[in-house]
């Protein structure tokens, strides 16, 4: 760093101190813009905006998840590249470190505490590169067996690449949906085809996560400071993965009413559903300070475009008109559902690739799996424990078609059943088989989801 000082050498008679102040002052303000420039520099460097980004978005859902009455909140510190590295070395997807961290020492052991989502902050794309030399494909078959075993969906973000895109700005000038169906995605449609892939959510386009640095007048040092992020794109503001904003409709969700039902789009005077509305926004440079909204994603989606990338799987992030706050309109998983002859077949599968049903289901199953596992010794029999299931479920279903939204939040069960059978041949094993038909929001449909699985009678080893 170096600073031009206009000091002169000459031999000019000695300035009052109050000729002095105006050099002084203007030889701090080089000073400080000199620091300012190397602070740019630092701040704008890749691998500091990834940095800052990560932490950001998670202060967002820690302080979030504070407020929240039943919500725990808890970090793996793992890179991207060592979990693909994980699952690559690993002889079958039950032996990766990551089946165990997430599955065996919470889900499957006596006493651990199921996770409801796995968030990462990772930007994932369909082919490697220069830049990008992970196999995402393989890591995300990888997670997605993980948070399918687990019941815990996995949701990153998705990288302007797979796009066919340098950056998500340019989504508003149109992209080509048909790239998807070229060679270039060949092995992204098979990952899309798997049963797992319902528990994977990819999102778009990115969130701001900070507004640019401003003058602070209030600082005990004087150091005046003020971000330069002038540029011909949105580059050097901080955008981060837009997981980080569904994981805050989850929580509040969840604290609402227990219950992920209600967690996309927006209503009048209703906090719940998709709104997001805890990102930083930033205006634009006019003559009066704070008319110009600049919404917190780096790329404002038309309807059109929203439900093109809602097709190709990919959770879109739109502006709220007129607001500083941002909406999911919908939560797609990855998967492509599979047409079927019968119509009734085919809703079911759209439905089952749909994130905020697959979240539903997979709280019913935690809850059923924890009481089959810390329950059935203390039942006389199959018969007993079946009763048990059938009670417990009924006081989350409500038999109304007139029923509020409030309502069916806090009984999101339309109808429900339950059967349990001693296993044939498996002494001391019971088979449980779960009807669940939810109230569907938007959804004018009358399909269920059916959920399996079996209890190990207190004293038996478990595998």
């Amino acid at each position: 760093m170096s600073v031009s000082l206009p000091l002169s050498t000459g031999t000019a008679p000695p300035l009052r101190a109050t000729a002095l102040r105006p050099l002084i002052d203007r030889v701090i303000a080089l000073i400080d813009a000199a620091i300012g420039r190397q602070l740019d520099r630092i701040l704008h460097h890749p691998r500091m905006q990834a940095l800052e980004a990560a932490w950001r978005g998670l202060a967002l859902v820690v302080e979030r998840a504070g407020r929240a009455r039943s919500t725990k909140v808890r970090v793996l510190d793992a890179g991207w590249d060592m979990i693909c590295r994980d699952f690559e070395r690993a002889v079958e997807f039950d032996r990766a470190e990551m089946f165990a961290k997430i599955y065996e020492d919470e889900f499957g052991s006596p006493g651990g505490e199921p996770f409801g989502v796995l968030i990462g902050a990772y930007e994932l794309m369909h082919l490697r590169d220069e830049g990008h030399p992970t196999d995402d494909v393989t890591g995300l078959k990888g997670m997605a067996t993980v948070a399918a075993a687990a019941f815990a969906p996995f949701i990153a973000g998705a990288h302007p690449r797979l796009l066919g895109l340098d950056r998500f700005e340019a989504l508003g000038r149109g992209f080509d949906p048909g790239d998807f169906e070229g060679a270039d995605h060949v092995r992204w449609r098979g990952l899309r085809m798997g049963e797992d892939a319902r528990f994977l959510g990819l999102t778009c386009p990115r969130i701001l996560l900070r507004r640019p640095w401003g003058e602070d007048p209030g600082r005990i040092d004087g150091f005046r400071y003020v971000e330069d992020v002038s540029g011909p794109d949105a580059g050097k503001y901080l955008w981060g993965v837009a997981a980080f904003a569904f994981a805050l409709v989850l929580i509040r969700a969840h604290d609402a009413t227990g219950w992920f039902a209600d967690i996309r789009g927006a209503a009048r005077d209703h906090e719940l559903g998709g709104l997001v509305r805890e990102l930083p926004a930033d205006h634009f440079g006019t003559d009066r300070p704070d008319i110009g909204l600049k919404p917190p994603v780096d790329v404002q989606l038309t309807d059109a475009q929203d439900k093109r990338l809602a097709d190709l799987g990919l959770i879109a992030l739109a502006p709220a008109r007129d607001t500083p706050w941002v909406v999911f309109h919908g939560n797609p998983s990855l998967q492509l559902a599979r047409p079927y002859d019968r119509e009734a077949a085919s809703a079911n599968a759209r439905l089952s690739a749909m994130l905020q049903y697959m979240l539903c289901v997979s709280r019913f199953a935690h809850y059923v799996k924890v009481i089959g596992r810390d329950r059935v010794g203390s039942f006389s029999d199959a018969a007993a424990c079946e009763e048990y299931l059938r009670r417990w479920l009924l006081g989350y279903s409500i038999a109304s078609d007139t029923a509020t939204p409030e309502q069916k939040a806090r009984y999101p069960l339309r109808e429900c059943a339950v059967s349990v059978r001693e296993s044939p041949g498996r002494p001391g094993i019971y088979d449980c088989t779960i009807h669940l038909r939810p109230h569907f929001q938007l959804d004018e449909v009358s399909s269920g989801f059916r959920l399996v699985t079996w209890f190990v009678a207190r004293g038996l080893p478990q595998s």
